[in-house]
């Protein structure tokens, strides 16, 4: 783990977020890569921290974190709350526009994970869609425990400078901090299902919902199997919030 610069870093229940724009995110890793210095880019949402706050070990995890950038709409209204004038930065745009810059620096690139069609379609689309971008290693997600060192190995052999593991909270946490260990000079974005979305197996939501921050509703209407993961956990990260901040505000007030 590394902070490369200093940032504004503001919490939301109690959860490190840190304020900066898709532009001041691409500079800390154009800089990690001149500096030869890892870094692991966590994109939070409102599950993910309702998962932490039930698993020490991603817990751990988020906060030890170099940057990690408010991905979610929930996680950018309880800033909101706070007075903070931020807007959300998708993981997914950041990742693709880190390949971008990637691309024109000659930056050692692997992917990890989706399936293994997913990746085949990727390992052949995206250096058509970024030309020179330079793919040195690819597995996709369905690996069993004792290949993962192997992999890791691969990755550090190849001398990856970004590394896009897309597999899922936590399971893609847990394989950066594992891959993590070997190298010093790799930035790691945990991604989800980005790859799905570039090989157009899933579709994003358009844009008009992205501009009112509700594509996590048109998620929920395109797959219904989330609601009861949703409904368990959005609800309860929304009244934490709300108390929070009344009970900031009362506290300011006796001042």
């Amino acid at each position: 783990m590394v902070t490369t610069e200093a940032r504004l870093r503001k919490y939301v229940l109690d959860y490190p977020v840190d304020l900066c724009s898709s532009a001041d995110a691409l500079t800390i890793i154009k800089n990690c890569w001149r500096s030869n210095m890892g870094l692991h880019i966590i994109t939070l949402n409102a599950e993910m921290i309702m998962a932490a706050k039930q698993n020490k070990k991603l817990d751990s995890i988020i906060r030890q974190a170099g940057l990690i950038i408010p991905d979610g709409a929930g996680v950018v209204l309880a800033l909101k709350l706070q007075g903070c004038n931020t807007r959300r930065l998708p993981g997914i745009e950041l990742a693709y526009s880190t390949l971008e810059i990637a691309a024109k620096n000659n930056i050692a690139i692997s992917l990890i994970g989706g399936s293994p069609e997913v990746l085949n379609y990727l390992k052949y689309s995206l250096p058509q869609q970024i030309p020179g971008l330079n793919l040195v290693y690819c597995q996709d997600g369905y690996f069993g425990a004792d290949q993962l060192q192997t992999i890791i190995d691969n990755i550090h052999a190849q001398n990856a400078q970004l590394v896009l593991v897309a597999m899922g909270v936590p399971k893609q946490e847990y394989f950066i901090e594992k891959a993590q260990l070997g190298t010093n000079h790799a930035v790691f974005i945990g991604v989800g299902g980005s790859f799905d979305v570039w090989a157009d197996k899933k579709l994003r939501a358009p844009k008009v919902w992205q501009d009112y921050q509700v594509e996590w509703l048109y998620r929920l209407i395109s797959e219904p199997w989330r609601f009861e993961r949703m409904a368990n956990t959005l609800p309860i990260f929304a009244c934490q919030v709300i108390f929070n901040q009344i009970k900031m505000w009362l506290t300011n007030e006796q001042k």
